[in-house]
């Protein structure tokens, strides 16, 4: 009882601390500058946060090279213990598990080209860089925001594979393991997109949009 006592604060504290180095990379910026913290408006924030993004995207993509390498190995230790198995009776053997992960590892190890092929799929001519940069104030807001959010959708891609190897758990993981990778992985494509996403949507409504 006393141990899950000090294990509690341990997990929030480690839940907690990748959000907090994610805010502090964005704060460091603004108190790097000679610019009073009272003189910074919210565009400008979202500016100096959309000059992290193409570090932040290099350290995501990093990421997951190194989980593809992982689940490429792990699975390939898999399948090395089920051709030493002498029994197929229990679950733990099961072909479908190192073949998940192996699966998922290569996705990862490929992350741009999965990503090409997730949008694809959607579109016949993806093009998740066909915003307009500059121009006018709200125009360069908009590219501030669709930069940002294309960060969060490499990051829901990821993290959707990374569901999907639940799969290849004993057991298979929850029921619902495949509908949440899947909707991750779904929405992910949708924000890396997200300028002709939110085209068809306004298009589908009905909505007159400029070039």
């Amino acid at each position: 009882m006393l141990l899950n006592n000090l294990q509690n604060p341990f997990k929030q504290f480690c839940l907690r601390l990748p959000l907090l180095i994610f805010l502090l990379l964005f704060v460091f910026p603004v108190y790097a500058d000679n610019t009073p913290i009272s003189g910074l408006s919210a565009m400008d924030m979202l500016i100096n946060i959309s000059k992290q993004v193409p570090q932040l995207m290099r350290l995501v993509t990093a990421i997951a090279y190194v989980l593809g390498m992982y689940f490429i190995i792990h699975g390939v230790i898999l399948l090395k213990h089920l051709g030493e198995s002498r029994t197929m009776m229990s679950q733990e053997h099961s072909l479908s598990g190192p073949l998940i992960y192996i699966a998922v590892g290569s996705l990862l190890l490929y992350l741009p080209s999965s990503v090409q092929l997730g949008m694809n799929t959607f579109w016949t001519s993806p093009c998740p860089y066909c915003y307009a940069v500059g121009g006018d104030q709200w125009t360069q807001f908009l590219s501030v925001c669709y930069t940002i959010i294309q960060l969060f959708g490499v990051i829901a891609f990821i993290r959707g594979l990374v569901t999907l190897t639940h799969l290849g758990g004993r057991g298979g993981g929850a029921p619902d393991t495949l509908a949440k990778g899947l909707t991750y992985i779904i929405a992910g494509i949708f924000c890396i997109n997200i300028y002709q996403f939110v085209q068809v949507i306004l298009f589908t409504l009905g909505v007159k949009i400029g070039t």
